[in-house]
């Protein structure tokens, strides 16, 4: 079986596929940041060895399983294993990719992850980002914190502002919804209808 990457647009891949180990993501709604995290991190996996963790960190169990069923349609179904009482799906190296919710960050400790993504990372606890973090400690993992633009009180912008200043081994990205429209997945008119529509402020956060 071979495997073939998505069709991203050029500023999408460009964002998620660095080769920094940290990468921020601030990016609008629909804007792709998720399902290039998805691909991401099954080719983190794909790239491990039986047996090796890799995270999907959302900020609620309902998230998680969204993105854990957006993986499972994207992935051929004699391709992977799976544990919907776990939400995990098992490649066939034995690689192990589990998504799990940030609300309680003392289920986060412990093991060792070879890659990570927080989801919707503005809205996630900053103790799971201490937790997340602290698993990719001994393998030395890479990770994907990706978002909307919540508010500058949060670890997360605070991040994003570090990786955008250089910090070395860091990379910042912006995906906005004109990035979206030119990358051809989003509809203008339909941004543009949201923009009428939405408080300043709310459109501004979340496009």
């Amino acid at each position: 079986m071979t495997y073939r990457r998505p069709k991203l647009y050029p500023k999408q891949e460009q964002a998620i596929f660095s080769t920094s180990r940290f990468g921020v993501i601030e990016g609008s709604t629909k804007s792709g940041k998720t399902v290039a995290c998805l691909s991401w991190i099954v080719e983190k996996a794909l790239a491990g060895k039986d047996g090796n963790s890799f995270w999907w960190v959302a900020p609620v169990y309902g998230q998680a399983r969204m993105a854990y069923r957006r993986a499972k349609r994207g992935l051929p179904q004699n391709f992977y294993s799976y544990n919907e009482s776990e939400l995990t799906i098992t490649l066939p190296n034995g690689a192990v990719i589990a998504f799990k919710s940030g609300e309680k960050a003392d289920t986060l400790y412990g093991d060792d992850v070879y890659g990570a993504v927080i989801d919707e990372a503005s809205r996630v606890r900053e103790e799971s980002w201490h937790a997340v973090r602290s698993t990719l400690t001994a393998t030395r993992g890479d990770v994907r914190i990706i978002g909307n633009v919540k508010g500058r009180r949060n670890w997360a912008y605070r991040l994003a502002r570090l990786a955008e200043s250089g910090e070395p081994d860091w990379h910042y990205a912006k995906l906005t919804a004109y990035d979206a429209i030119a990358g051809g997945i989003v509809d203008a008119d339909e941004v543009e209808q949201a923009k009428r529509q939405l408080p300043d402020h709310v459109f501004q956060e979340l496009y």
